[in-house]
Parts: C-alpha cells; sequence; structure tokens
C-alpha cells in the first residue's frame, strides 16, 4: 500500500503534464467578415479633400477582395459624409462595398450608366476617420432621379 502512495502523485503529475502542455493548435486567420467579389468594380473618389484619402479607402478595398478600377477626386471636396452610388443598377453590390466600409449611405440611380465601367462609386466625406472594415451600420438608401452624379 506503501508503493501506491508514491506511484499515485507520479502518475497524477505526469497526467496532467501530459494534458496540459500539449502545444495549442495554430490559430487560423480571421475569416472576411464580408464577401466580397472581384466582379465588384469600384470607383473610389476623395470628397473630403485630405490627401491620399481614395487611394487609402481603396487599398482597404482591394485588401477585402473588391476591384478598384478608379481612385480620383470628386466634383468638390465639402461632401460631410462619405456615400456610396450603385451606378449599373445593382443595388446588392453597393450594399456589399458599403457593408465593407460601414457607410451608412447609400444612393441608388434611376438611370444606370451604360457606358460605366465601375458598378460601385464611393465618395469618400468629411467623415473619413468612421469608416473601416470592422463596422456595421445599417444601410440608409436615397434614390436619386438624376442621371449623371
Amino acid at each position: 500500500m506503501g508503493r501506491f502512495w508514491l506511484v499515485f502523485p507520479l502518475i497524477t503529475v505526469i497526467a496532467a503534464y501530459a494534458l496540459f502542455s500539449r502545444d495549442p493548435e495554430p490559430e487560423q486567420a480571421p475569416r472576411a467578415r464580408f464577401s466580397a467579389s472581384r466582379d465588384i468594380k469600384v470607383e473610389v473618389l476623395n470628397g473630403c479633400g485630405v490627401d491620399g484619402m481614395a487611394r487609402t479607402v481603396g487599398n482597404r478595398l482591394r485588401d477585402t477582395g473588391f476591384d478598384v478600377m478608379t481612385l480620383d477626386n470628386a466634383d468638390r471636396f465639402d461632401y460631410p459624409e462619405s456615400i456610396v452610388i450603385d451606378r449599373l443598377g445593382k443595388p446588392s453590390e453597393a450594399v456589399k462595398v458599403a457593408e465593407a466600409l460601414g457607410i451608412s449611405n447609400q444612393i441608388q440611380q434611376i438611370v444606370p450608366d451604360q457606358f460605366r465601367i465601375e458598378s460601385v462609386t464611393v465618395i469618400v466625406g468629411k467623415d473619413f476617420g468612421r469608416i473601416g472594415l470592422d463596422q456595421q451600420v445599417p444601410p440608409r438608401t436615397i434614390t436619386a432621379r438624376v442621371s449623371n452624379l
């Protein structure tokens, strides 16, 4: 019986060591929260006047899997809020881009521009600090009757 008390703690220590000292399973890279498609062609316009902001947002979209075709300045630099515009009558694509950036302002163009390559335009406004890939903002859709926004 004396041997039992010598062997039992030794077996317990070995079992505990074997159980808790295993190598942890390797961490998997986090999956993207948004399923982007290379088929969604995006134009990013700087509407806030901060140098390089269209490029910064364009790079974020590319990293998420969107096909950013154009980086340029907007028609003006006084957009108070960032907006996403559906250019070809494909609102689901505009929603994906808006969700990826956390932008709640979306405009659906009534008359799609058939000569446009990009299906979605992002105008980066003065609220650019709120744009990110992790935000979930409920969309607010505005319908525009203008054919050339």
